[in-house]
């Protein structure tokens, strides 16, 4: 199946000749631990640069991606600015994600 989308070391490497106000990055994967996984390191090399462009970084990830860890390691959560996920990620772990750092928004 194709998604369209890039991803890679040229990807990579494009995004870093940019400068971005604010980025949006999707997970599916996260927790307290590991913060953000990918399966891909492909993908890690693009959330990356990304991330290095940005001046803000939000993270978009849905409650049912929580607790899951993939193989290679994309960011801390306490690299981010701001969590945006949804009213099924139990209080406690929003406080928590608050005290590494993002601010936590919980959609309804």
């Amino acid at each position: 199946m194709s998604s369209g989308s890039s991803s890679g070391p040229l990807a990579a490497r494009t995004v870093g000749a940019l400068n971005l106000d604010l980025a949006f990055l999707s997970a599916g994967s996260w927790d307290l631990a590991h913060g953000i996984t990918s399966f891909s390191m492909d993908k890690v090399l693009l959330k990356q640069a990304v991330m290095e462009a940005a001046g803000s970084v939000t993270l978009l990830a849905d409650s049912t991606k929580w607790g899951a860890v993939e193989r290679f390691n994309v960011t801390k959560l306490n690299r981010l600015d701001t969590v945006v996920t949804d009213e099924g990620l139990p209080s406690a772990v929003v406080d928590r994600i608050a005290e590494e750092g993002p601010a936590v928004l919980r959609t309804g």
